[in-house]
């Protein structure tokens, strides 16, 4: 049953999508899961058929020799939805186990059909998951990266906003996930993202 579930998860995991992020005015029910994703989406089509490049950093303190960190991207539709995308790399070719801070880099173009790109974190299995010092950025002229700005990318402002939690393209609240500020060790500043899962299977 356990081993049921892990496969039915990961296969919605690597193909969950965003959406576009409200909050909703009720409370959303807990849902049982084997990841945790916080995200954003930003309105490229200014950009459209041009390179795009979001980099963050990384570390794990892991819990299980599963357990891994990806961040994210994908080309979105301006209306998002359920597992709306075109394209997608949330690195599961490549998952994140160091325990010391890395910066990891993601590319692709800017889809004029789906010019929203919607970026995150993903904390896979049980563990304690850091993120830090978001960017992103756009190939203006040939070698010419021009910064678009992220709100609160590097964690440093009072709250989480603008970051929420989402699986498969909608606003989530996981079973077990949680979210904080931490104010020790990141990678620069005073803050970074802490994601912990704890998750519980019945056999």
């Amino acid at each position: 049953m356990r081993k049921s579930l892990f496969i039915l998860l990961l296969s919605g995991c690597c193909c969950a999508g965003l959406t576009a992020q409200t909050t909703p005015a009720d409370p959303l029910p807990e849902q049982y899961a084997v990841f945790s994703v916080w995200s954003q989406r930003l309105d490229l089509s200014r950009h459209a058929g041009k390179k795009y490049r979001l980099s963050a950093a990384v570390r794990v303190e892991p819990a299980t020799p599963e357990s891994f960190a990806t961040i994210f991207i994908r080309n979105e539709p301006p209306q998002g939805g359920l597992r709306a995308w075109t394209y997608m790399d949330n690195m599961m070719d490549r998952p994140v186990k160091d325990t010391t801070w890395q910066n990891y880099t993601l590319e692709y173009v800017v889809d004029p059909k789906a010019p929203w790109i919607g970026f995150g974190t993903l904390a896979f299995g049980n563990g304690v998951f850091f993120y830090d010092n978001f960017h992103l950025s756009v190939e203006t002229a040939k070698g010419e990266w021009t910064p678009v700005p992220i709100d609160n990318s590097d964690f440093e402002q009072p709250s989480l906003a603008p970051w929420m939690q989402t699986s498969q393209g909608i606003p989530a609240r996981v079973l077990g996930a949680a979210a904080t500020l931490f104010p020790e060790k990141a990678f620069s500043g005073q803050q970074c993202l802490r994601v912990q899962n704890v998750f519980l299977f019945k056999d």
